[in-house]
């Protein structure tokens, strides 16, 4: 039995030999952690400590949080850290930290529109009867309204704005939409909150029983897809200059 992702399942779409890397042979390679990787992290455990802390009906003010995010920035921070963008350094990227972190508190301030129920919460779901095929999720945060409505929400911390396509095609939060609901029968009614923290911007979607039904039953091809593959060819893209097998890969 093999417990599958979403990110296990979107490694292997983007590239079957990485999948192969990091998945099949579990290859051990040292890995710089980069600046973007580095501030999201930081920005997500600030984010926590918000709603970790109105759970317990503490709202932080703004400044508090910022000293939690000064402080958690300067514990992790290490040399090693690659910043490809030569005319930037660590101040800089702080300073966006900054900046995502006001103007989301300044945005959903008091924070009273719904209820905080989980935090990173882990899920896993049989995808089958048998229970050969499971399927394991972490969801960012998920939030009851005064509706009944539960709130898929997660941060996105990249530096261009998707476009309406992207949304309407991302398989991400549907996946933790179909998966909250197959744990949880009782939940009937799901929104997905995508929040563009560059943007100050907030994404809502929802999708139909039908809809979700249709995913299960492509990523179920896909799984099958996976365990019958026995050739894993490279497949290149822009994708390939942040790939951490890069420098073993034979095809680059």
């Amino acid at each position: 039995m093999t417990f599958f992702s979403y990110s296990r399942l979107k490694c292997f779409n983007q590239c079957p030999q990485k999948y192969k890397f990091q998945y099949i042979d579990k290859v051990k390679v040292e890995v710089k952690e980069n600046i973007e990787l580095f501030l999201g992290k930081r920005v997500h455990e600030t984010l926590k400590k918000l709603y970790q802390d109105l759970y317990y009906k503490k709202l932080n003010s703004l400044r508090q949080l910022l000293n939690f995010l000064y402080n958690k920035w300067s514990k992790n921070w290490n040399d090693s850290i690659k910043i490809v963008k030569e005319d930037y350094d660590q101040d800089d990227y702080l300073r966006i930290a900054d900046k995502y972190i006001t103007t989301y508190y300044e945005r959903n301030y008091p924070f009273n529109h719904s209820r905080t129920i989980a935090l990173e919460k882990r899920i896993i779901i049989n995808l089958n009867r048998s229970g050969d095929h499971q399927l394991c999720v972490y969801i960012d945060r998920i939030n009851k309204t005064k509706d009944r409505v539960y709130q898929i929400h997660d941060y996105k911390t990249c530096s261009r704005m998707p476009s309406n396509e992207y949304f309407r095609n991302d398989w991400q939060l549907p996946l933790y939409a179909f998966v909250l609901k197959k744990r949880y029968p009782y939940i009937k009614n799901v929104s997905l909150v995508w929040h563009m923290l560059k943007f100050n911007k907030e994404k809502k979607l929802k999708r139909s029983d039908g809809e979700l039904e249709k995913l299960k039953k492509n990523v179920l091809h896909l799984i099958n897809k996976i365990e019958k593959t026995k050739v894993f060819p490279s497949k290149p893209s822009k994708l390939c200059n942040w790939c951490k097998f890069k420098s073993i890969c034979k095809y680059l």
